[in-house]
């Protein structure tokens, strides 16, 4: 299919053996090749199923891969599909940026304000004149 075609293979008519006919010839061919395309590159490590208690590394790493995959297509759709992932990513962004900031704060601040001690002396004078 082109990207202007949004159908493909289309019968018109009352006769269920043409239909079948007509469809053993064009989508049953058609089909398992455009299955085959679709398939991500990296088929056996996203197939594996992980659960979190077997491979938590595995789980985590396949969830993040294949929403960085969609989030390179439509980031707005990734959210979408996978919004667990994505409020963990953006949490994770948020908190390291916080930590930063509090580093910078924290060092920026550890420095002694510069105070500058000003002296007076009162000098007293009578207001009287003495000869």
């Amino acid at each position: 299919m082109t990207e202007d075609i949004l159908f493909d293979n289309i019968y018109i008519g009352h006769s269920v053996g043409d239909g079948k006919k007509f469809a053993a010839e064009t989508f049953e061919i058609k089909k398992p090749l455009e299955v085959a395309a679709n398939k991500p590159e990296d088929i056996d490590e996203l197939d594996e199923k992980h659960t979190f208690k077997e491979d938590p590394i595995g789980f985590i790493r396949s969830h993040v891969i294949s929403f960085v995959d969609v989030a390179k297509q439509d980031p707005l759709g990734a959210f979408k599909a996978h919004p667990q992932t994505g409020a963990a990513l953006a949490g994770a962004l948020f908190t390291l940026f916080g930590m930063l900031g509090a580093l910078v704060g924290i060092i920026g601040g550890a420095q002694k304000p510069i105070v500058t001690k000003v002296g007076f002396k009162i000098f007293y004078k009578p207001s009287h004149n003495k000869p």
